[in-house]
């Protein structure tokens, strides 16, 4: 059965927050023509008081890492109080931009004491039993919300992302809206990074919006050392992105940066084990207050704190979990891990943390073994990986080999999987990738075929997806050739409405607007901030 943090039901009117539980509960292109030529490039009001003594630990296969950490051990008290991301072919066509105007754009409450050690890094938040709640500075709280580590109503079953407020004031008139942040490698501008105002009433279709946009000056490889890929957003609006080497070899591998959240400054927030494959994707879940990070090189999902330490490692293809850092032998090598072993996209959501599977590439396919999207549930509130609960979600279709590098789960509880064209271990190419969607059906998740299509040129998706929560909103990919000659070049990202459809009806944005040569391979990955008043992801059910 399925093991989850809160799985408690939820509506417009009552958010019901339960503790975790701790039990079981339940390939190349040479030549592409349309209007022009192609050139190939490789390089996310009752009181119950309980009380329970636990002795919790990691069940099979977890070891020590460096440091000692003994199991959990003590009383337990929960008081629950119910209120309701190049080549350059130039083309001497018409370049047309249209610019558009932006706008803009219950509770139940647990609280829970513990004593004794905890593994990880775990939230701890004190209540009394009369109906009244005193709550720590490390738990959410909104009137008489109380929610667990950071989360905000809106992200009530982990999926966490709050817009940043950066006090720039070049950034003032994209505080309140609606907001895109996207990767890349850098172009002609040099950003990595940058901030999109996607608010207001749709512009017109299939062609390019030149839409609001914001860079730091620190935003570029300068301060990050090398190329980013991955994106997430923490509670408090900070920016985290990892190194990558989908675009080619790295000089910082093993760098994640995080962007204040109100300076928009970029420092380094942590140096993990790397010594050349980087990473793939990261994620924050605002339960246990985590970051974590696939990574290419030894295969591991690093679970880390918001000081940038190590508080756990989960390795997909042997089980192992690790408090602290693994220390497996001979690691770092500066190999990339065999592909199986290879994890790339995550997500946490509702108790769980899903991830990629890398088994097989345009470059590489394999005949036996397709790419997969796995789970896994956690111990406890510490958001430390249990083996034992580890679950294939999804096989991927065979058509496109391409590896999942971005996982998403929609207001409605869809999950939403982008895939990015991989030819070899760091080189990209275009046109062999998708975005699809699944539906939680009978207990198992559904492919919706042909529901979000990319770019001009089929199968243009570059591996980034997320989705807006505006009503009537749109899935958000990045992808290459999204307008090819027709009569502009559109390198960026394409806003699909929710319902599903292609080009003609879509949003599509040149991520530093320039749209008279191919920006090939260029995009990375793509994350919306969750507002503020929005119902919670659902949990499947």
């Amino acid at each position: 059965m399925r093991k989850n943090h809160h799985l408690a039901p939820f509506g417009a009117l009552a958010l019901a927050i339960a503790p975790l539980a701790c039990g079981d509960d339940t390939v190349s292109s040479a030549s592409e023509t349309a209007s022009g030529t192609e050139s190939g490039s490789t390089s996310d009001t009752t009181t119950t008081t309980t009380s329970a003594s636990a002795s919790d630990s990691a069940s099979a296969s977890v070891t020590q890492g460096s440091g000692s950490e003994t199991g959990d051990s003590g009383t337990t008290t929960t008081t629950t109080t119910t209120t309701e991301t190049s080549d350059a072919t130039s083309d001497s066509g018409t370049t047309t931009t249209t610019t558009g105007e932006t706008t803009g754009v219950d509770p139940t409450t647990s609280t829970t004491s513990t004593t004794g050690d905890t593994t990880g890094d775990t939230t701890g938040t004190t209540g009394d039993t009369t109906g009244d709640t005193d709550t720590d500075t490390d738990t959410g709280t909104t009137g008489n919300e109380v929610i667990p580590g950071s989360c905000r109503p809106s992200e009530a079953y982990g999926s966490a992302g709050a817009p940043p407020v950066f006090a720039d004031p070049n950034f003032a008139s994209f505080l309140d809206k609606q907001v895109a942040v996207v990767t890349s490698r850098n172009q002609s501008d040099s950003y990595l990074l940058h901030v999109f105002d996607i608010s207001g009433a749709p512009p017109p279709p299939n062609i390019n919006y030149a839409a609001p946009r914001y860079n730091h000056p620190s935003w570029t490889s300068a301060t990050f050392g090398g190329f980013v890929y991955g994106v997430t957003i923490d509670s408090d609006g900070a920016i985290y992105v990892a190194a990558t080497t989908v675009y080619g070899a790295n000089a910082a591998p093993g760098r994640i940066i995080k962007v204040d959240p109100k300076t928009g400054e970029a420092a380094t927030f942590a140096e993990l084990p790397n010594s050349g494959p980087a990473f793939g994707n990261l994620n924050y879940d605002c339960y246990s207050e985590s970051i974590y990070v696939t990574s290419h090189e030894d295969g591991r999902i690093y679970q880390l704190d918001k000081s940038g330490d190590v508080v756990s490692t989960y390795r997909h293809s042997t089980k192992d979990v690790s408090i602290g850092l693994a220390n497996d032998a001979g690691e770092p090598n500066g190999q990339y891990t065999p592909l199986g072993d290879r994890v790339w996209g995550v997500q946490s959501h509702a108790g769980r943390l899903y991830y990629g599977v890398w088994w097989e590439d345009s470059g590489r396919p394999n005949a036996n073994q397709n790419n997969e999207i796995w789970s896994v549930a956690y111990v406890d509130e510490s958001g430390v990986p249990d083996p034992d609960t580890a679950q294939l979600e999804v096989t991927m279709t065979n058509e496109l080999l391409s590896p999942v590098s971005d996982i998403t789960f929609a207001a409605s509880g869809r999950m939403i999987v982008g895939r990015r064209t991989m030819t070899g271990d760091n080189s990209s190419l275009a046109h062999q990738s998708d975005v699809l969607s699944y539906d939680y059906v009978a207990g198992a998740w559904e492919l919706q075929p042909d529901v979000y299509n990319i770019g001009e040129l089929a199968n243009s998706a570059a591996g980034g997806v997320d989705h807006d929560f505006a009503a009537d909103g749109y899935v958000w990919s990045t992808g290459d050739a999204l307008d090819f000659y027709t009569p502009n070049v559109v390198y960026g990202i394409q806003g699909v409405p929710y319902a599903g459809g292609d080009i003609s009806v879509s949003t599509l944005i040149d991520l530093n607007n320039e749209i008279v040569s191919q920006n090939k391979t260029a995009q990375g990955d793509v994350e919306i901030p969750i507002p503020d008043g929005v119902e919670p992801v659902p949990p499947p059910e």
